[in-house]
């Protein structure tokens, strides 16, 4: 169940009238693998589905196989490049805050 404020209001402005759509493919997804149900997990989620319903199945099938690569892709520029990784976001923070990392 997804319960931190600011989680919730990016469903509703992504998804309007779909939000709880959104909410019920969430906790579907959480009943079969709960460890997807930490903030960070779904952040990176939310952001990396851009308000698309059929991208956000998507990737909460990539973050069932393994939510580190969701993470590297939510958070990081380069993927693929480690000695040129650079992390541009933390989805452990707030969507207000995750882009505000200190250089």
């Amino acid at each position: 169940m997804i319960t931190t404020k600011d989680i919730k209001d990016r469903i509703e402005s992504d998804f309007g009238d779909k939000a709880s759509e959104i909410y019920k493919i969430f906790n579907e997804a959480f009943e079969k693998t709960n460890y997807l149900n930490e903030d960070r997990t779904i952040r990176c989620i939310l952001f990396l589905a851009n308000k698309d319903i059929e991208k956000l199945k998507r990737t909460i099938e990539a973050a069932t196989l393994d939510p580190r690569d969701v993470m590297l892709c939510a958070e990081y520029l380069n993927q693929g490049e480690w000695e040129n990784l650079k992390r541009i976001r933390d989805f452990n923070k707030t969507f207000d805050q995750a882009e505000k990392l200190e250089e």
